[in-house]
């Protein structure tokens, strides 16, 4: 969702003049360019031969922050440093153009910000519009819960009522038209804000784990460790769109929906809600915030052909949950039949 050339342009070219946007250089080469004019480089193209990473420094690095805020990925500082705020909004770019993710902008992330830089955009979006842009645009709406659609590029009516309540809610004009101003609004809209669900109870699965072969004290260390830690707003909407894959095959190392593993099937249904989670099931509970209790949505463990995390699902309520089993696909498990009772390790939010 490229800025357009003029107003918000100027403004950028004030904040650079106050030294409040644009950091200090990092390098000579930095420092002869700091002046950084949006119109004069409008044109500008990145090398696609060289290749730009965590830790490097210039010029070069200060104009791809520059393109990224334009096109909503990067609101950071732009210093000419590549750090972490710069590899995240890459992988971000490389996720919604369907790139490998690897925070590298290489020679194949390169040309494809050439290509979208250099594309005329819109000046607001509306019902009909289609493409990447609509796609992150859903894709943060729905991560403030603003939109319980698919996240799948397209503006219809649901798009259009979710930036409808979004700017009624912040006081912004467009009546459902996704202006430049709404958009910039809402990527730079850190508040991700959940849903109030109530927590279904599940505190028997936990106290039930393996009473017959460990003391009282031992169960009571067990249930320490899976206590609330600042968790996030629990985010209800990813189970609509996991059941849309009820039947799907089990498919060793799958992540689409012509076959999934278990942490593939999660990975795939929490990137349509614009959350990106680890590929493993080890890498995914290392990651999340743990929960005392699950509530909708959250995801749920369990300790299977290995020591330690090895399974997966998505918490439903009333101890369900749905997940890819090996045997059935997705589908859906009840957390109260022994095997998954025995096996629970606990929960997490992302």
């Amino acid at each position: 969702m490229k800025k357009r050339y003029g107003t918000r342009e100027a403004i950028v070219v004030t904040t650079l003049a106050a030294g409040f946007f644009f950091g200090s250089p990092h390098t000579s080469e930095a420092s002869e360019k700091q002046n950084l004019d949006p119109l004069r480089y409008k044109h500008y193209q990145f090398d696609t031969k060289q290749e730009l990473r965590y830790g490097h420094t210039g010029f070069n690095v200060r104009f791809l922050q520059f393109e990224l805020h334009k096109l909503n990925f990067y609101y950071e500082t732009i210093d000419g440093y590549y750090g972490v705020s710069t590899q995240e909004a890459i992988k971000r770019f490389q996720e919604l153009y369907e790139l490998k993710i690897d925070g590298i902008a290489g020679e194949e992330t390169l040309e494809k910000l050439n290509k979208v830089i250099s594309e005329p955009r819109p000046s607001f979006y509306t019902v009909g519009n289609e493409g990447p842009e609509v796609k992150q645009l859903q894709s943060k709406l729905a991560r403030l819960n603003y939109y319980r659609g698919l996240v799948d590029g397209k503006f219809e009516g649901v798009t259009e009522e979710s930036v409808r309540a979004y700017q009624k809610k912040f006081n912004l004009e467009g009546d459902g038209l996704a202006t430049e101003e709404t958009i910039d609004h809402i990527m730079k809209n850190k508040n991700v804000r959940g849903l109030t669900i109530k927590k279904a109870p599940v505190n028997t699965v936990l106290q039930q784990t393996n009473t017959n072969t460990k003391s009282d004290s031992e169960n009571e260390a067990a249930e320490v460790t899976v206590e609330t830690i600042e968790a996030p707003p629990v985010d209800a909407g990813v189970i609509s769109i996991a059941k849309n894959y009820l039947g799907v095959p089990y498919v060793w190392g799958g992540t689409s929906p012509s076959g999934f593993d278990c942490s593939g099937f999660l990975q795939f249904v929490f990137a349509q809600r614009g959350v990106s989670i680890p590929r493993t099931v080890p890498g995914i509970w290392s990651q999340g915030a743990n929960v005392s209790v699950p509530s909708v949505g959250d995801i749920v463990f369990f300790q299977t052909y290995k020591p330690g995390p090895s399974h997966a699902g998505i918490y439903l309520g009333n101890n369900k949950f749905i997940h890819a089993d090996s045997s059935d696909g997705i589908s859906i498990g009840d957390m109260t039949i022994n095997y998954w009772q025995s096996r629970y390790l606990g929960a997490k939010r992302f």
